[in-house]
C-alpha cells in the first residue's frame, strides 16, 4: 500500500499533500493538466508525471498501477471557469479515473470532498454528484470521502478568504468593507490538513467499503472575531473594519465546522489554532519580502 497516484498536485493542497506524502517514503504519480506549471512540484523530489488526457491516463495504468488514488484535484469556479469546465474538472474527470482504478483493481479511492452543501453554487453540486458515483461504486473499491471544511496557509491562492483579508490588512487601506460577519465557519490550518491525510494513509485497511470522514479543526469561530484578529496579528490598527458594508452573499451558510471524532480515534488532532495559523502564515511571508 506504498504506490499512491495523485491529482491535483499543481493546486495548494495537492502541492502540499505531495511533499507530505514523498517526505513519508510513498511512491507518487501525479497526474496534471498539460498547460499546468510544475516548475514548483518538481523541487519537491522524485515522483512520476502523466498528462491527464485520456490516452495518458490508460497509459499511466498500464505502466503504474497505484495501491491508492488521492483525488484532490478541482475547479472552484472562481477564475471565470464556466459551468462545463466546472463539470469536467469536478464530475466527468473522477468519473473516468474512478472507472480505471476499478478496473485495474485499485485498493482505494481517497476523494476529498467539500463541506459546502449541494445547492450552494457549480463547484458545490459538481462535487455532490461526483460522492453519488462514488457511493454507488463502493462495492467495487474502497472509498474514502474527506468532507474537507475551509483550509489556509502560507502561499495559498489571493481569492481564498484568509489571503484576502490578510493582504487588504497589510495593504494600507483607510478602510476595508465586509458583509456582517456573522457567519461561523471553521478554518484548518494547511499542515493539519496534510497530516489528516497522512494520518488515514496509515489506517487505510481497517476502512472498508464506503467511508466519510470530515476534516477541518472541530471548532467553528465567527468570521468577524476571526477578521478583528487578523487585524490586531498584522498590526494594521488603523484600518477601519466596516462590517455590514456588503450585502450577505445569497444563499450563506451560517455555521460550518467538522465533527472531527473519527480522526481523533485514529489518534489525529490538529496542532495549529487559528492565532498559530495566522501567525505563521506572517511571519513566513515576512521572511520571503
Amino acid at each position: 500500500m506504498k504506490k499512491i497516484l495523485l491529482t491535483g498536485a499543481t493546486g495548494y493542497l495537492g502541492k502540499n499533500l505531495l511533499k507530505g506524502l514523498l517526505n513519508s517514503g510513498y511512491e507518487v504519480a501525479v497526474l496534471v493538466r498539460t498547460q499546468s506549471n510544475i516548475s514548483e512540484i518538481t523541487k519537491l523530489g522524485e515522483f512520476k508525471i502523466c498528462h491527464s488526457d485520456k490516452d495518458s491516463l490508460k497509459v499511466l495504468f498500464n505502466s503504474f498501477i497505484p495501491d491508492i488514488i488521492i483525488h484532490t484535484a478541482a475547479s472552484y469556479g472562481r477564475n471565470s471557469e464556466n459551468m462545463e469546465e466546472v463539470i469536467k474538472t469536478n464530475l466527468l474527470f473522477p468519473i473516468e479515473l474512478l472507472q480505471l482504478a476499478t478496473e485495474h483493481q485499485v485498493s482505494y479511492f481517497i476523494n476529498t470532498d467539500t463541506s459546502l452543501p449541494k445547492e450552494l453554487n457549480w463547484y458545490s453540486r459538481s462535487k455532490k454528484q461526483f460522492l453519488e458515483w462514488l457511493e454507488v461504486c463502493s462495492s467495487q473499491i474502497n472509498i474514502v470521502n474527506l468532507e474537507l471544511e475551509y483550509f489556509y496557509g502560507p502561499g495559498d491562492g489571493p481569492a481564498k478568504f484568509i489571503t484576502y483579508v490578510l493582504h487588504e490588512l497589510q495593504a494600507g487601506k483607510e478602510f476595508i468593507n465586509f458583509s456582517d460577519g456573522k457567519p461561523f465557519r471553521d478554518f484548518i490550518y494547511i499542515d493539519d490538513v496534510v497530516t489528516a491525510y497522512l494520518t488515514i494513509l496509515k489506517q487505510l485497511q481497517t476502512l472498508n467499503g464506503f467511508t466519510n470522514i470530515p476534516l477541518g479543526s472541530g471548532s467553528a469561530l465567527m468570521l468577524k472575531d476571526l477578521i478583528i484578529e487578523m487585524q490586531q496579528l498584522t498590526g494594521a490598527k488603523d484600518v477601519k473594519l466596516n462590517f455590514g458594508a456588503l450585502p450577505v452573499r445569497k444563499n450563506e451558510i451560517m455555521h460550518s465546522c467538522a465533527d472531527i471524532t473519527m480522526l481523533r480515534e485514529m489518534g489525529w488532532a490538529p496542532q495549529f489554532s487559528f492565532q498559530q495559523g495566522i501567525k505563521t502564515i506572517i511571519d513566513k511571508e515576512n521572511r520571503l519580502s
